[in-house]
């Protein structure tokens, strides 16, 4: 009897491996990966060697496996005489990953080949029996010799083009998303979707379907910033060993790109050594319908079609049919919202760290901080990490701690290889003019912080004509979400019936920081004198701005001439001492200031800034920030908005008081019990129409003296837990129209004077829990359209007035509502609240 020659040298490799398994700790995550790879592919190795033998074919493919088990062996035992030497340790680590590797590209790639040289020989031989069959004239059904033709045409896949690329090597990482994204791919497949003459079966599911025909559902976008690593994450799900036996040869791969043409690809599918032509398709119509007859008659069972770097959505409606078990998988840069999105996270800690060492393969004296440091400046991008990884392979130390000062210092990593940033501003450039403008600004602020879109709104009300209700501003931004160029974190959801009047109140965006990197690089390509955007940081106590090309930053100081600015970004750390140069800037009207300092003195160069319109102060610190010479904002005449966040206000002067043309002021998380003090024949901000104030928590009773704005139109007061007192002189404000007094939880009345303001339309009362009447004459507040009383418990008896409302909403909760219940005259909306929610809405 023949000796299998593969079981021998398996054998003795397995037992190799599970003897390291059980003596030695070392390996074992790396040497379990090995063995599983060897009970995968033994029994389907050993079976096509049997049937090789017993069909006489030759050895070279036998010799080669048998040489890669062998060396495997030897890498095994020489696995178990390590025991300290780290090094060693890490290096045969990864060699171990590659020989697991390498058993399974022998099976994927020599044995499949030579499994399609098998069917290439039994599809002659079919030919062959076919011509024998008809010319006896056998009593074969019409049927069955459909489908066994039809069996070996899907057996000729391999003709076609639109194949699966490889996998690149080393790819580390993507465990998780891969399994969650082979989830979505799997879910409602069944690899019995075909007729029973063989061909596949229209959708009649009830799923939802576009007017074109392939339901939605059966359409996963998978969405992510260039360069994070969307196209390996799909090849690896093309070439996972469950979606292969779910889908067989019926796997399809096409790149799309900017510039595609739908004749040329599908052309490329049915002449593959012609992919570059539109073959005999006169239209796109003509190309769709030979694609979907193809899909149809000559491909079995369930389909998956990939399409590789979407650019539109009507690229994507090409390639969708209604055939059952059709699933089209996408990668973009943009979310299509129509269809499921998938969107995965960035790689672990770990992961990125493999990966960077992967492509720089430091040498063993390289100190390990200072790679974990470059580790970090790749911020976990995949294309990062490899690039510049790549940029440091077989380089000196001093090589790398000068790329590491480089980036220390605030040098871009995209001035540092343009192959980032050439990927990344492929995104920027298929912007419209509009949203490039809009998307340059988030380069503004602080890095690795989350933006508040109320600050956002604040300028592009300015710069761009948005509107005061924030419409246009989150449309915006969400254009910009749907490419991946920020991302939208919403506190509390608008769809809640409490939810704040303006739509990007509550609001927050973030942005990668090579994304922002990308803005500041953006906004840096002309001279510093003449850029629209003047983006300023301070090092070592100077002010410094980057200058495109150039590997370190440039001085603010040494620029004597003015600049034509007109948005300034200035960010300081936590040690600068206000030492600010004489620069001038006098054309600026937004200008953004970042700090961390506990004291802050506010730059001499102020008074200059006379078009300044548009003033974010924002302290990133640990404490509230206390200005020196706060006083200084007097002279800014035309200020229109002021937006402070964490900032002491030891007091305001007469000049800041009487800002004639300030129409929003927004003070949050801010210090101001001492801020205003009351002082007759003061004409306060004369044309103020906004005030807001979110989590001061010192503020204990509304300022009397900002009773006297009686332009006022918007007043929102949420979140200030100590506030217990509103003045009798709040009937003053006659223009008021909304008044938020969300979360004031020791709010125990509103003033009677409340129902002189005639105007009021909007009042929200919710979450004051102590609040334990209403004025006894609120029902004479003839233009209130909307209460809004959720997570309300202290008012027991409504006022009889309120039978005079009309024309009235009332949000509330049940226990309110049968309060209400007893007038006719309002509309209730009843809110199932969690009390749970409620309580953490107030805490934080």
């Amino acid at each position: 009897m023949a000796v299998d020659p593969f079981s021998e040298p398996i054998s003795k490799l397995s037992d190799a491996v599970i003897y390291v398994i059980k003596t030695t700790s070392n390996f074992k995550p790396q040497l379990k990966q090995l063995k599983n790879t060897l009970n995968t592919i033994t029994p389907i190795i050993v079976d096509i060697q049997n049937q090789n033998r017993k069909l006489d074919r030759t050895r070279s493919e036998q010799d080669m496996f048998m040489k890669d088990i062998e060396d495997a062996k030897k890498l095994v035992e020489k696995c178990s005489r390590i025991k300290w030497n780290l090094i060693l340790k890490f290096t045969h680590s990864l060699k171990l990953k590659d020989v697991s590797q390498k058993l399974l590209n022998f099976f994927q790639v020599e044995v499949q080949a030579d499994q399609w040289r098998d069917i290439k020989k039994v599809l002659v031989e079919v030919d062959s029996v076919n011509e024998r069959l008809t010319s006896l004239s056998l009593g074969l059904s019409s049927s069955s010799m459909r489908m066994s033709l039809r069996r070996c045409e899907t057996a000729e896949r391999r003709r076609f083009g639109w194949l699966v690329p490889p996998l690149p090597k080393g790819i580390v990482g993507f465990v998780e998303p891969l399994n969650k994204l082979k989830a979505k791919i799997l879910e409602g497949i069944n690899v019995h979707d075909v007729d029973d003459d063989g061909s596949a079966m229209d959708c009649d599911d009830g799923s939802e379907m576009d007017i074109d025909g392939c339901g939605v559902g059966n359409v996963v976008v998978v969405s992510g910033v260039g360069g994070d690593g969307k196209t390996t994450l799909v090849k690896m799900l093309c070439n996972d060993h469950e979606i292969q036996a779910n889908f067989g040869e019926n796997i399809f791969f096409v790149t799309v790109s900017e510039e595609f043409d739908y004749k040329v690809s599908v052309n490329g599918l049915f002449n593959p050594s012609h992919f570059d032509q539109q073959g005999k398709f006169q239209s796109t119509e003509d190309a769709k319908i030979e694609l979907e007859n193809f899909l149809r008659e000559k491909v079995l069972g369930p389909i998956l079609l990939v399409l590789d770097d979407v650019w539109r959505e009507s690229d994507i409606k090409n390639f969708e049919f209604d055939i059952k078990g059709y699933k089209l998988l996408v990668t973009s840069r943009m979310v299509f919202t129509k269809y499921d999105v998938f969107k995965f996270d960035p790689l672990s800690d770990e992961d990125a760290k493999i990966l960077f060492c992967r492509s720089a393969r430091p040498n063993p004296t390289i100190d390990k901080n200072l790679i974990n440091e470059m580790v970090k400046c790749c911020k976990k991008h995949p294309l990062t990490l490899s690039v510049v990884g790549g940029s440091l392979d077989g380089k000196n130390e001093v090589l790398w701690r000068s790329m590491l000062k480089s980036l220390s210092q605030g040098q871009s990593l995209l001035d540092l290889n343009k192959e980032i940033l050439n990927r990344l501003e492929r995104s920027f450039e298929t912007l419209e003019d509009k949203f490039k403008q809009c998307f340059l600004d988030f380069g503004l602020f602080l890095e690795d912080h989350r933006i508040p879109a109320s600050a956002i709104l604040d300028m592009w009300v300015h710069l761009y004509n948005h509107d005061d209700e924030g419409i246009d501003t989150l449309a915006k931004i969400y254009e910009l979400s749907y490419r991946n160029l920020v991302n939208v974190l919403a506190r509390r959801p608008r769809e809640d019936p409490y939810a704040p009047v303006n739509y990007c109140e509550q609001q927050f965006v973030t942005q990668h920081d090579l994304l922002r990197q990308l803005a500041i690089n953006l906004s840096s390509k002309l001279p510093v004198v003449k850029r629209r955007r003047l983006i300023i940081t301070e090092q070592n106590d100077q002010l410094v701005t980057n200058v495109l090309g150039e590997d370190q930053v440039t001085s603010v100081e040494q620029l004597q001439e003015p600049m034509q600015a007109r948005i300034l970004s200035i960010s300081t750390g936590e040690s600068f001492s206000s030492r600010w140069c004489d620069m001038r800037v006098p054309e600026v009207e937004v200008m953004v200031v970042n700090l961390k300092s506990k004291t802050y003195t506010l730059p001499h160069f102020f008074k200059e800034m006379q078009k300044l319109k548009i003033l974010n102060v924002t302290n990133y610190g640990l404490y509230p920030t206390e200005f020196k010479n706060f006083q200084l904002l007097g002279c800014l005449s035309n200020l229109t908005r002021i937006r402070l966040e964490r900032v002491a206000i030891s007091s305001l002067s007469r000049s800041t008081l009487e800002l004639v043309n300030l129409q929003k002021v927004s003070f949050i998380m801010c210090k101001m019990r001492n801020a205003f003090e009351d002082s007759d024949n003061l004409n306060v901000w004369p044309r103020l129409v906004e005030i807001e104030m979110d989590y001061c928590q010192d503020l204990v009773v509304y300022p009397q003296i900002l009773c006297r704005s009686v332009y006022l139109k918007k007043l929102s007061i949420t979140n200030c837990n100590e506030l217990c007192k509103i003045s009798e002189k709040f009937g003053n404000l006659t223009g008021l129209e909304t008044l938020i007094l969300h979360s004031c939880t020791q709010l125990e009345k509103l003033p009677e004077s409340i129902t002189q303001l005639q105007n009021l339309s909007i009042l929200d009362i919710s979450d004051c829990l102590n609040l334990t009447k209403l004025p006894e004459d609120m029902g004479s507040l003839g233009g209130l359209r909307t209460i809004c009383m959720t997570g309300f418990t202290g008012v027991h008896e409504l006022p009889a007035s309120v039978k005079d409302l009309s024309n009235t909403k009332v949000i509330c909760n049940e226990e309110v509502a049968c309060q209400w219940k007893e007038f006719c005259n309002v509309e209730i909306n009843v809110v199932e609240e969690d009390r749970t929610a409620t309580l953490e809405r107030i805490i934080c």
